[in-house]
């Protein structure tokens, strides 16, 4: 069994994919197993992945995962789920990259905690040279409380590309990315935290999210404010399902007006 199944949706990123397939390359972890998903972009960035992975004889543990059609990062990212092996599973875009100590400093942290889930810090680099390290509210290592968690989802930031998730706790909780293209992210991470009974947290910025300037996060659109609500709605059937949405219902619902409410409010006057 690996010890951390990789990740990486593809969808037109022929520019960047290369840096990213040369940053997952160099891990200094000796047993990582990457899933790239070939999300049907409409660029060559498969066959550049395909022909990365010939040349550097990388085939007995990196694998290409044909979707059927364009369904969002999300659904290409609950495919590699299904497919994935390893004892953790991490998430890297295609069009970031990572420090090479990544994931052997985060598997050692989650295996020395014995955690459901690993943290580090991310990195949004802009494209003008400057560097913002983002990392989530710290609530150390350990066992998570009470009042740990209720902090925790009050404040977090999505941040779950910088992260490992132990693969079998994500199965047997039925952990996935809900089904919308934007707000997925920030609604699995809060599902994760509604059910992570140990964490633990590193605070290195090992992640580089590239921010690019047409980049769709970054543009406001109003439909993004649909697809936030389906997104935050899954989290709410999630907490139903897991008999937690009572006693969690007004931090849930601090969750749902912070993240689609007020957000949504700001793409709409921004969109004027």
């Amino acid at each position: 069994m690996p010890k951390v199944s990789v990740i990486s949706p593809i969808y037109n990123v022929s520019q960047y994919v290369e840096r990213c397939m040369d940053s997952l390359r160099m891990q200094t972890l000796d047993d990582i197993e990457v899933l790239f998903v070939d999300d049907r972009g409409k660029d060559n960035s498969v066959e550049i992945s395909c022909n990365y992975i010939a040349a550097h004889a990388l085939q007995d543990r990196w694998h290409i995962i044909s979707m059927p059609e364009n369904g969002g990062p999300g659904a290409a990212r609950n495919r590699g789920i299904q497919e994935a092996t390893g004892e953790y599973i991490a998430f890297v875009d295609a069009d970031d990259w990572v420090e090479p100590m990544m994931f052997e400093a985060l598997y050692h942290a989650a295996k020395t905690a014995n955690a459901d889930l690993s943290a580090g810090a991310t990195s949004w680099d802009y494209p003008d040279g400057q560097h913002t390290i983002a990392v989530n509210p710290h609530v150390g290592t350990g066992m998570l409380n009470d009042m740990q968690r209720r902090f925790l989802l009050r404040h977090y930031i999505s941040n779950f590309t910088g992260m490992i998730f132990r693969r079998e706790w994500l199965l047997e909780n039925k952990l996935r990315f809900p089904a919308a293209r934007s707000g997925e992210d920030s609604s699995f991470m809060g599902q994760c935290y509604l059910v992570a009974n140990r964490i633990a947290q590193c605070d290195e910025p090992f992640y580089h999210y590239v921010i690019h300037a047409d980049s769709i996060s970054h543009k406001r659109r109003v439909w993004r404010g649909r697809e936030k609500r389906k997104a935050f709605r899954a989290m709410l059937t999630f907490a139903k399902v897991q008999h937690l949405l009572s006693e969690y219902r007004w931090t849930i619902y601090w969750i749902y007006f912070k993240k689609v409410i007020a957000t949504s409010i700001s793409d709409y006057v921004k969109s004027w």
